[in-house]
């Protein structure tokens, strides 16, 4: 199993939880508007639009997963979305807003298109998945030098052989855990990843919270085990460890 088809299998169980919160699909002969912030492969927007809603997708053109699309996305710039005011009645996004360096105005672009009586849905890490990247970040490292060391003959779909790094920051994110988000540092996403953290943050900004939850899986950054840990197991050791993600939804 690859990577990113790992990847796919958590955002699953992820959206899953998501959609439990987004309203049905049509109304009145209307089908409802979801657009998708940081959709990546499109892999989650594709579920979207399987499920009956028009999902407009959009991510930044220099994103990771860029060249392994499974869905039509829209390139923007990260700070205006390509869409007009009151477009949407759902706007979603899943492991994004940490990303954003100006998510004060961020937050209120969303706003912007957020259609009267929308909904936003938006999953983000917890300090727990923070707590259990660093550990295992060093797990993840002792991987990749040994892949260095003995390659693989081959590659599957979605998998990147190691590389040397080529910058000082490359160097010191292979052997040291830096900031995953573009706030604060490793230490202080403790923090800035806290339920009350964002809370704050989403009323600050006029923000109606409807409801907070785990989304109920165990995983880290460096996802050293990969898929010998099936979901059933995760979802076991969210209760133990702590579920790496929240999802919140709110109204404005």
């Amino acid at each position: 199993m690859s990577v990113l088809t790992q990847l796919h299998a958590l955002r699953h169980h992820e959206l899953e939880r998501a959609l439990a919160w987004f309203p049905a699909p049509r109304e009145a002969g209307r089908t409802r508007t979801v657009l998708e912030i940081g959709a990546g492969t499109g892999h989650q927007a594709r579920l979207i639009g399987e499920r009956g809603y028009a999902i407009t997708a959009v991510d930044l053109a220099s994103s990771h997963y860029a060249g392994d699309r499974v869905h039509p996305v829209i390139d923007y710039d990260g700070r205006r979305l390509p869409a007009g005011d009151a477009s949407f009645d759902v706007v979603f996004s899943s492991n994004v807003l940490e990303h954003v360096r100006d998510i004060d105005a961020f937050l209120d672009e969303i706003a912007r298109v957020l259609a009267p009586g929308g909904i936003a849905v938006h999953i983000l890490p917890t300090p727990a998945w923070r707590l259990w990247s660093t550990f295992t970040h060093y797990g993840w490292l002792a991987k990749r030098l040994y892949a260095l060391v003995n390659p693989p003959p081959a590659l599957e779909a979605g998998e990147h052989a190691p590389q040397v790094p080529k910058t000082l920051r490359g160097y010191l994110s292979t052997f040291f855990p830096l900031r995953h988000g573009e706030q604060g540092t490793t230490v202080s996403e403790l923090w800035l990843f806290s339920r009350r953290a964002w809370l704050a943050r989403f009323r600050a900004h006029g923000y109606t919270i409807v409801a907070d939850e785990p989304t109920g899986l165990f995983y880290t950054l460096s996802n050293v085990c990969g898929e010998r840990i099936p979901l059933t197991a995760r979802a076991r050791l969210a209760g133990v460890l702590g579920s790496a993600c929240r999802l919140y939804v709110m109204t404005r």
